[in-house]
């Protein structure tokens, strides 16, 4: 097993391994973990390896996009975060509060707390009309995803 990167040394780039291969065909395919995982793969841009690997915010978005419009809490969280911690002017921040409160209604355990917990912090930050909109927004995301089901 290789030790991850020298953070002074100049980044490696990982080889196209079969994993990587395998676990984009899956998330092309529709695997809504595999997306879930490549999400965060590009959003951190760091293999389990410590290797650099290509990426960047609008990869992560768009893999964690799917995974959350597959239903899977956990990416309904992650997306929330990413959002979350997007400029306030930008409009990520209704976003994030929409799906924080998505994940909130369908994760279980820590990952539901968390999201509880992440909308709380967010919304004292919203005004009125913008919590407003978030819980539109969620509601209308649940009602999508309720009928892929």
């Amino acid at each position: 097993m290789s030790a991850p990167a020298d953070p002074a040394a100049a980044p490696r780039l990982a080889p196209a391994s079969a994993d990587v291969r395998a676990l984009r065909r899956a998330a092309e395919a529709g695997d809504a973990a595999a997306q879930y995982n490549l999400g965060v793969i590009s959003d951190s841009r760091l293999d389990d390896n410590g290797y650099t690997i290509p990426g960047d915010r609008a990869e992560a978005l768009r893999w964690l996009l799917l995974a959350a419009g597959n239903g899977l809490p956990r990416a309904q969280l992650r997306l929330a975060e990413l959002y979350a911690d997007s400029p306030p002017l930008s409009g990520d921040q209704v976003r994030a509060g929409a799906w924080f409160l998505v994940a909130a209604a369908r994760a279980t355990g820590a990952e539901r707390a968390a999201a509880a917990a992440g909308y709380r912090s967010l919304a004292v930050r919203l005004s009125p009309g913008r919590r407003t909109k978030a819980c539109g927004l969620a509601n209308r995301l649940a009602a999508t995803l309720g009928s892929r089901r």
